[in-house]
């Protein structure tokens, strides 16, 4: 196996049976399952087989009557996607909760995809609020709706656009007046100091 996509799906085809790749990375990954090798295939068979025997394989617990308020109050937070016709996905905005991140810092999260660890967000700085110093593992895009801040020592206001590259370090992006934006940044960015 000397094609390094077969060796990547080889890399990936526990977390597919496992159905841990999301709902993208599952489509794209059974779509290129179809001219993958047959040892690829087999591989993926077995991991299905034994994911399927683990689900079974434990003692039947019954769960505290809490949990079912409790995931649903979770459900309630994630992004409530909608399978169009054909290749489209709709997120009702008013539908997601925010989410805090830190003192007058929250988002919320529009899209998510686990395999490439790409998210993107809606992110609202409070008046005063500052987002914390952080590297990027890949490309940011940093698009302001509303408001105005300071990010990467300048001043971008609405209708503004900033990308960073992948490597780059943000220092704190902080808003005065409050601040609206449209992030795509990666889900493994780092603290940066």
């Amino acid at each position: 196996m000397t094609d390094p996509r077969h060796k990547e799906m080889s890399q990936l085809a526990a977390l597919y049976a496992l159905e841990a790749l999301g709902d993208d990375g599952q489509r794209q990954f059974k779509q290129s399952l179809e001219t993958a090798p047959p040892e690829v295939r087999q591989q993926v068979a077995a991991f299905q087989d034994v994911a399927q025997e683990l689900a079974f394989s434990g003692p039947i617990i019954v769960p505290p009557a809490s949990l079912k308020e409790r995931l649903m109050a979770r459900i309630a937070q994630e992004p409530q996607e909608r399978e169009g016709a054909g290749d489209f996905t709709f997120v009702r905005s008013a539908q997601v909760a925010w989410r805090d991140l830190g003192p007058g810092v929250s988002m919320k999260m529009l899209f998510h995809d686990p395999a490439g660890a790409r998210a993107t967000m809606l992110l609202r700085l409070a008046p005063g609020g500052k987002l914390m110093a952080h590297r990027h593992r890949q490309v940011e895009e940093f698009y302001v709706l509303e408001g105005s801040c300071i990010c990467a020592g300048e001043f971008l206001q609405a209708g503004d656009y900033h990308r960073a590259a992948a490597g780059s370090a943000h220092p704190i992006t902080s808003s005065e007046q409050g601040c609206l934006a449209l992030v795509m940044t990666s889900t493994q960015n780092e603290e940066a100091g």
